[in-house]
């Protein structure tokens, strides 16, 4: 019995990809669903694309990193409204990057394990360009959930923290929402 329980850990243990996988396998999905170049998007395969795109990205996650302490300010019910807009603003931009991801290479980089995360860097190559993009994931005990991009060694996360906190200053957490949802 002890030797089977062993194996069966050995095995759970073997089963589980590396951030790289995961991140390849859900770079192959996307790329399969992309039309050929010069092929116009319907809007269905632009919001299968968008979800596509945002599936691996813990939005939760993210939305909380990126009001930092605003969120622990406000109330549930405000947090998920925030959070749906932020969710839609976040797939409309990824969806945005379409036409440019179809014409990219990616080049996938070694790990770098920090702390609790794992940076995957990519290099992706757009006309001739190169950009580099860091992948920080982090395992949820079922898959790996993308907690931040940071391209061209600039944080999505305090890219986001650094306008949201301007914006809640200026006008309140309810103009935030609002401006989210518009431009979503």
């Amino acid at each position: 019995m002890r030797l089977a329980l062993i194996a069966l850990t050995f095995f759970v243990a073997k089963a589980q990809p590396s951030a790289t996988e995961a991140l390849k396998a859900r770079d192959a999905e996307i790329r399969a669903l992309l039309p050929p170049p010069g092929t116009e998007l319907t809007p269905a395969l632009r919001e299968k694309i968008e979800r596509a795109l945002t599936r691996a990205v813990d939005m939760e996650a993210m939305a909380k990193a990126a009001l930092g302490k605003h969120w622990n300010e406000q109330p549930p019910a405000k947090r998920q409204k925030f959070l749906k807009a932020f969710t839609n603003r976040f797939r409309r931009v990824s969806g945005d990057q379409i036409e440019a991801y179809r014409s990219s290479k990616t080049e996938f980089l070694p790990e770098e394990k920090q702390g609790d995360t794992v940076r995957v860097p990519t290099r992706l190559v757009v006309k001739g360009e190169p950009t580099t993009v860091g992948y920080v994931m982090r395992w949820d005990g079922k898959e790996w959930r993308i907690v931040d991009i940071v391209v061209d060694d600039v944080s999505t996360v305090e890219n986001y923290r650094s306008s949201f906190s301007r914006i809640i200053a200026k006008e309140g957490f309810d103009a935030l929402i609002n401006r989210l949802s518009k431009t979503a």
